[in-house]
């Protein structure tokens, strides 16, 4: 069986694609294909060189080309499912991986990108069992360790993790984002070495602005963990700085977007709206990110008859693709008004294909993407038998904590948390657009303060799986017991049983965050 491509086409080629030589990598495969267009190799490799340039489609074109010709490589299996994860095509994706990995790869590198491939979708025990065959088989690669301990962690093994993030950083001392990763792993002690060794990495750091933030916040992290709360913001605000005077952001675009929601979904849109698809699988939990929008996704996911399905990307898509648009700041009022005189009922269809195979083996599941709270009006349209969780907590707490959050550098959602003020604006738009979707919604969403949950955790619960229309179970007060893996930021915190520490954190901050505060008071938002 064919399972890699050891000729001297493909080691030329995977050469130029390392050394960022697309152009002449990708004339190399036109000249093997003007000789030979059976050459499976080539079709492979042009279709890394497309997915490597970003163009997603053409890439997926000529990876099919190559397993056509050659169906038992599972590298051509396994760089498909790559490029479908990179196109948003999860459930493909998956299959793809699937597909490779019963072809019995016997290198690392192909297991590693299966493994990867497991991440993305949530599908973290098959990633580790992946990622662990590739150290076996190449144990001196610095990413594959780092991918193991990544996966590690979305499964809560905590010590696994930390050995995998180690062994990487042992085989690549500069890995600043393992550095990052260790911090981020578990609390840190005065007494323990990280703050010192995070200090000393950025000492005349000389790196990539992405491994800075990476280090800086992890530090910031540190130091808030052993209680130095000034030097904590003072290196969170000398990251956010470096990164709004690299990548300029003005909050008026985030600010279009929410006037759009509010002006294109009003009560005569909401009753003109064609029906929605009946179907009560779906319990959105959602809110301003770092407000225990996880705790209650692990509440609720303790049930029997409950799948926790991650934090998933779907509706998003689906609104796009129906509009048309590519950026979050093309939405219009216009464009959502005809998305609501649109086939809603088609909508919620394709939201729920999209979600298999991973649910349906359930009565429900979770979706727990947070900023989902901008669709709350056009999913309970499209699925008027789904749950919307909102969670809500302390104003200055929620800024706080998006403010300490490294979120993906890549995603432009989450602009606004590298300015505190942004925060506040951001916060107050989320204020504003939950009144709206409440009032044109009475008693369809369900909001869950934060602080209440950890005050009161059974009646909290207890009212949470009324309002689910689920049956009492003893497991969701235990939730701290769920093996289900976590892949949000609070992977670890919610090991661990309902804790207060979170709580009125903004306080250790209160001078820090004095600008905040009387932002709030203009605004009539009470802290």
């Amino acid at each position: 069986m064919l399972t890699t491509m050891p000729t001297d086409l493909s080691g030329d080629i995977e050469g130029l694609v390392a050394d960022g030589d697309l152009a002449t990598a990708d004339r190399r495969c036109v000249e093997s294909l003007q000789n030979d267009p059976q050459n499976h190799e080539a079709l492979y490799w042009r279709g890394i060189v497309r997915m490597q340039a970003g163009q997603l489609q053409e890439a997926l074109a000529y990876l099919q080309g190559a397993i056509e010709i050659a169906p038992d490589v599972p590298a051509y299996h396994a760089n498909r499912g790559r490029c479908l994860a990179q196109n948003r095509q999860t459930k493909q994706a998956v299959q793809a991986a699937r597909r490779a990995l019963a072809l019995d790869p016997g290198d690392a590198l192909t297991l590693d990108t299966i493994g990867v491939i497991f991440s993305v979708a949530g599908e973290h025990a098959e990633a580790v069992a992946a990622l662990e065959r590739a150290v076996q088989i190449d144990p001196h690669r610095a990413p594959y360790w780092y991918n193991l301990g990544a996966s590690r962690k979305y499964n809560g093994d905590f010590t696994g993790a930390e050995d995998a993030y180690r062994n990487a950083l042992r085989l690549q001392p500069d890995m600043d984002k393992a550095s990052a990763a260790l911090a981020h792993l578990r609390r840190q002690q005065p007494d323990a070495d990280q703050v010192d060794n995070l200090r000393v990495r950025l000492q005349n750091f000389a790196g990539d602005i992405n491994d800075e933030m990476r280090l800086r916040y992890a530090l910031a992290k540190a130091l808030d963990d052993i209680g130095d709360a000034a030097g904590a913001f003072t290196e969170l605000d000398t990251a956010a700085g470096k990164w709004r005077a690299a990548h300029p952001y003005d909050f008026s675009e985030d600010a279009a977007v929410f006037d759009a929601l509010l002006s294109g979904i009003d009560a005569a849109a909401v009753s003109a709206a064609t029906p929605g698809y009946a179907n009560n699988e779906p319990v959105f939990i959602v809110g301003m990110p770092r407000t225990g929008t996880t705790l209650t996704e692990r509440i609720v996911t303790s049930h029997s008859t409950v799948h926790a399905a991650g934090e998933l990307s779907h509706f998003d898509r689906l609104i796009r693709q129906r509009l048309k648009i590519e950026r979050k700041e093309d939405f219009s009022t216009d464009g959502i008004r005809s998305l609501l005189s649109s086939d809603l009922a088609q909508l919620g269809r394709d939201y729920i294909d999209a979600t298999r195979p991973a649910t349906g083996h359930t009565p429900h599941f979770v979706d727990k993407m947070p900023l989902n709270f901008m669709y709350a009006g056009i999913m309970l349209l499209a699925l008027p038998g789904a749950k919307i969780i909102c969670l809500r907590r302390n104003p200055m707490d929620t800024c706080l904590s998006n403010f300490r959050q490294l979120f993906s550098l890549r995603s432009a959602y989450y602009r606004y948390s590298y300015d505190l003020l942004d925060c506040g604006r951001y916060y107050q738009m989320f204020d504003r657009l939950m009144r709206h979707w409440q009032q044109l919604f009475p008693d369809r969403i369900y909001t869950q303060h934060y602080e209440h949950l950890v005050a009161d955790q059974e009646q909290q619960t207890r009212a949470l799986l009324e309002y689910c229309e689920l049956d009492w179970e003893d497991a969701c007060l235990r939730f701290e017991k769920n093996a289900t893996p976590v892949a949000t930021a609070s992977s670890a915190q919610v090991r661990q049983p309902i804790y207060t520490d979170a709580a009125e954190r903004w306080t250790r901050y209160r001078e820090q965050l004095r600008p905040l505060t009387e932002f709030f008071a203009t605004t009539g938002i009470s802290v």
